[in-house]
């Protein structure tokens, strides 16, 4: 369950809060995409959509570590005055559903009816079937209501109670987008047409929106229950789960689920360093990341998307500093799902399905990133993503000191490792590979640094099995790859300086990606550890992030690199990624350019960054808005690592040194 506070984004019109992009965490089910409230006064003859026309609104949490959502939207009507409609939203703990707490109070006692209406977005996506459509139909039995979609696969069902009575007054499967006709919307139906009636449809096929209504008379305080209910076995399947929820009540799904949230919160690392705002934030951090955790039990790089992009898919290298973050926070269970999930979808064959578009074998590699289902979806190679999850599997192994895991996985490294020893390019440094932003092709500084760190995890991990020979290897040739290191990856008097670059003989890219800085960089110091944090290259390289054309100019953020064009308006913009801010002041703090800089980060900065849902995301404005993709998985694990750095006061996770 996800939700947005459109009032955060000052690139669009709305001030109203509304669940949306609720999913299954698969970009190809989005078994309904909104759910919107409305309010008709007939005295006034005025409809109100809680997105669309709020004065006000807000949107939080519980608490830092029980994720019950809570919104509020305060409407104005033409008289002058006011109404608030209010939602809370918890998931069951007990069978598949969400189960919304609506009230609704108003200052006069004008006739209203509410409506209930959303958009279904089942829809069939390539890699399943692409002619995929879905269907919806309202089901009326003797003691409910229900309104049922499916795509054929899966099946959802919502279904209301009002005083106890459980039945719609109208309801509305229309065909989204179509404003007039007898197929229109049940938004242009309700919405646009604003007569307060809503003309009945009892079925429809294709893309569609739905809606139902519920008279509530002159009443000026209103609470009813909105349940959903998901299911692939049966459309009946769906509709117990929503009924049962409503049998269950608020309350005691309420406190089923904060049980369940307290219980794991009290077997991992909360609260570590006293202070208020800081802990909220690392709890906030850590139950986002439990929250992105999928059934296949790794986690999605992020629950919204930016603009038509999607990040409910799993990157390999996200799920490395992820599982770097779940083991700092003693989070040891999850961090061993997610290395399972590593190695379950290792590519381990040998025939042509492992070549990719360039013609490259990649078993012992990932591919780029991966539907929940554990089906490749982009697949170029990156040697973070090479090298990190060796990396991953050493730090879990080192933290625990668990002799069966270092066995259970020392395959899928080894796997790794030797693809890594034949991707020299024969002058003793990593051949070309996908940089971590996925958009050049080239010597990657980031990616030939995890590559370093792969082979050196690898060498200790050789030699805990007794396999001398392998270790000698891996350490030679990471030794030789990194004596060439600043050959391949640093360059003086460029335009913005002398520093460390995207790329080395990138085949394109706009600057150019061997002529610009790159925040990846830093990586190369934490966690890779193949540049030490004093090297002068590396300083150099720190210092230009101070520079206007690269940072953001309200606020302490550097971007990515400077010209970057992955932006809302898909221009330059003045603005920063907290991430990459992150990994900067890693190198500010330990070289000694900013020894606070680390502090200044987890107790101030990122206060002007979290969303309203108090967490960091992936791209700030430059004046510290967020506007853009909230809840960025890597943005979360980062703020648990810089705490955790920070009171160790040593950055965690380094991987071994030469």
């Amino acid at each position: 369950m996800t939700a947005n506070r459109y009032a955060d984004n000052h690139r669009v019109e709305y001030d109203g809060a509304i669940i949306e992009e609720t999913s299954a965490f698969r970009s190809d089910v989005e078994l309904f995409y909104d759910l919107h409230t409305l309010v008709w006064d007939r005295d006034l003859g005025e409809t109100h959509d809680g997105r669309n026309d709020a004065i006000e609104s807000a949107l939080d949490w519980a608490s830092s570590t029980v994720p019950e959502l809570k919104l509020e939207n305060e409407l104005r009507f033409g008289d002058g005055t006011e109404g608030v409609v209010r939602q809370d939203i918890v998931a069951s703990s007990n069978q598949c559903s969400i189960l919304v707490r609506n009230t609704a109070t108003f200052e006069t006692p004008h006739e209203r009816t509410l409506f209930t209406v959303f958009n279904l977005g089942i829809k069939g996506h390539s890699h399943e079937d692409p002619n995929a459509v879905q269907s919806a139909h309202v089901v009326h039995a003797e003691e409910y209501d229900a309104l049922t979609a499916t795509d054929g696969n899966r099946h959802l069902a919502f279904v209301q109670s009002y005083d106890n009575r459980r039945r719609f007054d109208g309801h509305r499967i229309g065909t989204t987008g179509e404003s007039q006709g007898p197929e229109r919307s049940a938004w242009a139906d309700v919405y646009e047409e604003n007569d307060g009636w809503i003309d009945s449809t009892a079925s429809g096929i294709g893309n569609l929106d739905a809606g139902f209504g519920l008279y509530v008379g002159d009443a000026e305080s209103i609470e009813w229950l909105t349940a959903i209910g998901f299911a692939k076995e049966s459309e009946d399947r769906a509709i117990e789960h929503a009924l049962d929820a409503l049998d269950t009540g608020y309350d005691a799904e309420r406190d089923d689920f904060a049980d369940a949230w307290n219980e794991w919160n009290d077997g991992i690392t909360t609260g570590p360093t006293g202070d208020e705002f800081v802990d909220n934030l690392y709890e906030r951090s850590l139950t986002s990341l439990k929250c992105a955790e999928d059934h296949c039990q790794a986690m999605i790089a992020g629950a919204f998307k930016p603009t038509d992009m999607t990040y409910k898919f799993i990157w390999p290298r996200d799920q490395v500093i992820i599982i770097q973050a779940l083991v700092a926070a003693g989070a040891f269970d999850e961090a061993r799902q997610a290395l399972d999930w590593l190695d379950r979808v290792q590519i381990t064959d040998t025939d042509e399905e492992t070549a990719d578009d360039r013609g490259i074998d990649r078993r012992g590699t990932w591919w780029q990133n991966y539907y929940t289902t554990g089906e490749p979806h982009w697949r170029a190679l990156q040697l973070d993503q090479v090298g990190g999850p060796i990396y991953a599997h050493w730090l879990l192994w080192q933290e625990t000191d668990d002799k069966e895991l270092l066995d259970s996985h020392y395959e899928m490294s080894e796997l790794a490792a030797e693809f890594l020893l034949e991707w020299d390019n024969g002058y003793g440094f990593p051949e070309k590979h996908q940089d971590p932003w996925e958009e050049v092709w080239g010597y990657s500084t980031e990616g030939s640094a995890a590559a370093i760190a792969g082979l050196r995890c690898m060498a200790e991990m050789a030699d805990a099995v007794d396999d001398e020979d392998f270790a000698i290897d891996c350490r030679e040739r990471a030794s030789v790859w990194a004596e060439n290191f600043q050959q391949y990856c640093y360059r003086e008097g460029t335009a913005y300086g002398d520093h460390y670059v995207t790329a080395g003989e990138p085949e394109h890219g706009t600057p150019a990606p061997d002529g610009r800085p790159d925040a990846a960089a830093f990586m190369a110091y934490w966690p890779w550890n193949v540049l030490d944090s004093d090297d002068d290259t590396l300083v150099s390289t720190v210092e230009l992030a101070d520079d206007p054309v690269w940072k953001a100019d309200g606020t302490p953020c550097v971007g990515r690199y400077p010209g970057d064009v992955y932006t809302p308006s898909r221009t330059a913009e003045d603005g920063g990624w907290p991430l990459c801010e992150a990994y900067a002041d890693v190198v500010r703090w330990r070289s000694g350019v900013d020894p606070g800089a680390v502090e200044d980060f987890v107790t101030d900065h990122a206060g002007e960054w979290t969303t309203s849902a108090g967490l960091l995301p992936e791209r700030v404005d430059g004046d510290g808005t967020v506007t853009w993709n909230s809840n960025l998985q890597w943005s979360q694990a980062m703020y648990v690592l810089l705490v955790e750095s920070h009171r160790r006061n040593e950055p965690y996770g380094m991987a071994p040194g030469e």
